[in-house]
C-alpha cells in the first residue's frame, strides 16, 4: 500500500503533499518590510521582501491567492492544493501578506501577524487518509458552471 507524503519546511515553492495513494488529481480551476510563512502543520516564521520574491517567482504562473479576514490574503503555489472533487485544501505552506483598501500590500505590524496566526489556524482542520492524520486549510470551492 501505498504511503501519503507531506512535505513542509515553510517554503510554498516546494511544500505540499509530494506523494497521495490512489488516483489523486491536483486541480484548482507599497513597501514591504515583511510578510508571514505559514503553515498547515503549525509552523510559521517571518520573512524580509526578498524572500518573499523569491517565493512568488518559483510560484510563477501556478500561484493563486484567497482571502482571510477582511485585510489579509493567502498566497499559495496550486501544487500546494488538494483537490477532493467536493472541496479543495491547502496542505503545505503559504505566504500571507496585509492588503490595503487600495489592493496594495501594506507593511506587517506584530499585532498583523498575531491575528494572521489566529485566523489561519482558527481555519484549519484535520484530515485523515490512511490513518495518518495532517493539517489542512478549506478553500472556497468554485464549481464549473
Amino acid at each position: 500500500m501505498e504511503e501519503l507524503k507531506i512535505k513542509i519546511e515553510l517554503d510554498p515553492v516546494t511544500d505540499g503533499i509530494i506523494q497521495f495513494p490512489g488516483n489523486f488529481k491536483k486541480d484548482v480551476s507599497g513597501d514591504i518590510r515583511r510578510a508571514l510563512v505559514i503553515g498547515t502543520d503549525g509552523n510559521f516564521r517571518t520573512i524580509d521582501t526578498a524572500e518573499m520574491d523569491r517565493i512568488f517567482d518559483g510560484i510563477g504562473q501556478d500561484g493563486y491567492a484567497a482571502p482571510v479576514g477582511d485585510d489579509y490574503l493567502l498566497c499559495f503555489s496550486g501544487n500546494s492544493v488538494m483537490d477532493s472533487g467536493y472541496s479543495r485544501y491547502l496542505v503545505g505552506s503559504a505566504v500571507m501578506v496585509k492588503v490595503g483598501k487600495d489592493s496594495r500590500i501594506k507593511p506587517l505590524t506584530d499585532i498583523d501577524i498575531k491575528l494572521m496566526r489566529t485566523y489561519f489556524q482558527m481555519g484549519l482542520i484535520t484530515l485523515t487518509y490512511a490513518g495518518e492524520k495532517f493539517g489542512a486549510y478549506p478553500l472556497e470551492y468554485e464549481a464549473a458552471a
